[in-house]
């Protein structure tokens, strides 16, 4: 496939390879996974089955018989089970076989999976311990204590403060601190509802996460099936988001304003606000100074590191697990200095970071301690496996409530359960950012890798290259940049979130960019190239919370906080939004790539003719 020429390519018969049956069971399937995602379904497991399952445990001693009566259990259809039984299928029928699962995971043309995860999950780790630190939540409070008590000047604060934290850590752990901080901050403070907040910071650390390639799984997909380094990549995105940022702010000040004044309510950023903070509070939030630190200094010199070396070619899980890991050493040296000694501090359970014995929080009544307890629960409390829309974090700890009694056999449970209770109550630091790794995206990425490596396989790929090309054989630069952008922005909606979006149309890109004996023109090529980053990523605030698993953790955070926002009004505040950030975005490409590439033409490309 990759040896076709741009005029093979056009010519090629759209139904000559996807016309048989496993061509067209794969993208059946495919299809289904993406539906999955965005409509994930539960069925209940017959009473017969779940009677049977638990006797078979109990013959084995795995768990105890507790003679109660089963509750209803469920099988969550979701973006892990239905995509994971679509790959099943397609072996067991013989469409895919080892080489396509090999592909898939390990990677080819550029694109390698176990190095973007490893990359990924060793950044997340230190991002989210950093976060475990208190540090975040110390900074939210700062830049709100700085914000006085006018609302617009703290709104702009928050705003500004979401785009740079999204910058540096990417989006997920922004989501994940701030919109509890938020829930708390609008509730302290009287603002009901607190639309203009939430919204404004999910937009934000969307926008955010495209700057860095390290922020967001998608660059990481787009960097390596392209070639880009990370200087380069970034080099090309910074413009178009500063614009899209600077634009899309006075957007939300005017759709706040404007809906405050249609609507019975107070206002959504009310003139002023007073939340009442001290600075000896603020600095309370922050219970683990020594570890802010050691955490910042870290991912700093990490990703500096990796933009150093993005040029020469060292893979990039060598720069970012063995900082990990140094982060996980620290941390399980502070916990073991610290609760092995004195325990848990009361109150803060195993899911935060305590302070040392030798630095006893400041106890005040203004709600930060509320607030640190809140922020706890948000943690501890996101499931893992009970809905459709979890799994979005991995979990750690097995239920320790079922200890043996002299009446009860030893199963393996009753075994395991003490041994994992010490564990948790003697690393708590360590478990709680454990089960915040959002370690679920591990086997939904390696999944969809190995799907549209089958589509790739089978010919599909091979089409929607043809068509994608017959479309910039008509429109050109702009043709190339608004045709990817608005692809990629409905493709997060409705292809498995940002991240299946991202590795479909990449493939697309890989083949058309590879096709021919005639140069793709630079500026069609990298337009639509970094057309898919932004909208990979701006893609997340669109139509649906599926659009990526940053909106749907979102939503679940909200939820515990008694915030619940509806589907449709998730579109109607986010489509002007997205609109004016990807128009605003993508008109700045087009004019650096016409600025970057002047004079430059597509040529033929001369064959290498032996001596």
């Amino acid at each position: 496939m990759e040896g076709l020429s741009m005029d093979q390519l056009l010519a090629t018969d759209p139904h000559a390879s996807v016309g048989s049956w496993k061509a067209i069971l794969t993208l059946v399937l495919f299809f289904l996974s993406n539906v999955a995602v965005i409509l994930p379904l539960r069925v209940p497991i017959p009473i017969v089955l779940l009677h049977i399952g638990h006797h078979i445990l109990v013959l084995l001693r795995i768990i105890p018989d507790r003679h109660t009566p089963l509750k209803t259990r469920h099988v969550y259809l979701n973006f892990i089970t239905v995509p994971l039984a679509s790959v099943l299928l397609l072996l067991a029928a013989g469409v895919f076989d080892g080489k396509t699962l090999r592909d898939g995971i390990v990677g080819t043309s550029g694109i390698q999976p176990l190095n973007i995860m490893a990359l990924f999950i060793s950044l997340a780790y230190i991002s989210i311990s950093l976060d475990a630190t208190g540090l975040f939540r110390f900074l939210a409070f700062w830049v709100a204590s700085k914000g006085g008590s006018s609302g617009r000047k703290l709104f702009t604060y928050l705003y500004i403060f979401f785009l740079i934290s999204g910058v540096v850590v990417g989006n997920d752990p922004v989501i994940l601190s701030g919109t509890a901080f938020l829930a708390y901050f609008t509730r302290v403070a009287g603002i009901t509802p607190p639309t203009a907040w939430i919204f404004s910071q999910f937009a934000a650390a969307n926008m955010a996460s495209v700057v860095l390639v390290s922020s967001n799984p998608t660059n990481l997909v787009l960097s390596g099936a392209f070639s880009v380094s990370f200087l380069s990549y970034a080099a090309h995105v910074i413009l178009p988001f500063l614009a899209a940022s600077v634009c899309v702010f006075p957007l939300l000040l005017f759709l706040f304003r404007a809906r405050s004044s249609q609507i019975s309510q107070p206002p959504l950023i009310p003139k002023r606000i007073d939340i009442g903070l001290s600075q000896a509070e603020v600095r309370a939030t922050l219970v683990d100074q020594r570890g802010a630190i050691f955490g910042s200094v870290l991912l700093l010199v990490t990703l500096g590191v990796l933009v150093g070396v993005s040029t020469i070619g060292v893979p990039v899980w060598e720069v970012t697990v063995p900082p990990a890991v140094i982060m996980l050493i620290r941390d399980l040296h502070y916990d073991w200095t610290t609760h092995r000694v004195s325990g848990p501090r009361p109150g803060q359970g195993d899911s935060e970071r305590s302070l040392p014995p030798a630095e006893p929080r400041s106890q005040t009544h203004t709600g930060i301690d509320q607030e640190q307890h809140e922020l706890q629960e948000v943690s501890s409390h996101i499931p893992t496996s009970s809905g459709p829309e979890s799994d979005l974090s991995s979990a750690v700890s097995l239920p320790v409530s079922l200890k043996a009694t002299p009446a009860s056999p030893v199963t393996l449970l009753t075994l395991i359960s003490p041994v994992v209770s010490r564990i948790t109550k003697t690393f708590p630091t360590v478990t709680h950012i454990a089960e915040r790794l959002p370690v679920a995206l591990l086997p939904f990425a390696f999944l969809m890798f190995i799907l549209v490596q089958g589509l790739s396989t089978l010919g599909w790929v091979e089409l929607f290259a043809r068509w994608w090309a017959a479309w910039i054989a008509r429109t050109g630069v702009l043709g190339a940049v608004g045709g990817m952008g608005l692809l990629s922005c409905l493709f997060c909606n409705f292809c498995g979130t940002n991240i299946g979006a991202t590795i479909l149309l990449a493939r697309v890109l890989q083949l058309w960019a590879d096709a021919g004996d005639v140069d793709v023109d630079p500026r069609t090529r990298d337009g639509a190239l970094y057309a898919l980053a932004l909208g990979s990523n701006f893609g997340a605030f669109t139509l649906t919370f599926s659009a990526s698993l940053a909106g749907l953790l979102w939503r679940q955070i909200l939820r515990q906080k008694g915030i619940h926002v509806r589907g449709q009004q998730f579109a109607l505040v986010n489509a002007p939004i997205s609109v004016v950030a990807m128009l605003v975005g993508c008109a700045v490409l087009v004019g650096e790539v016409y600025v970057e590439h002047r004079g430059e033409r597509r040529v033929l490309r001369t064959p290498t003719v032996p001596a």
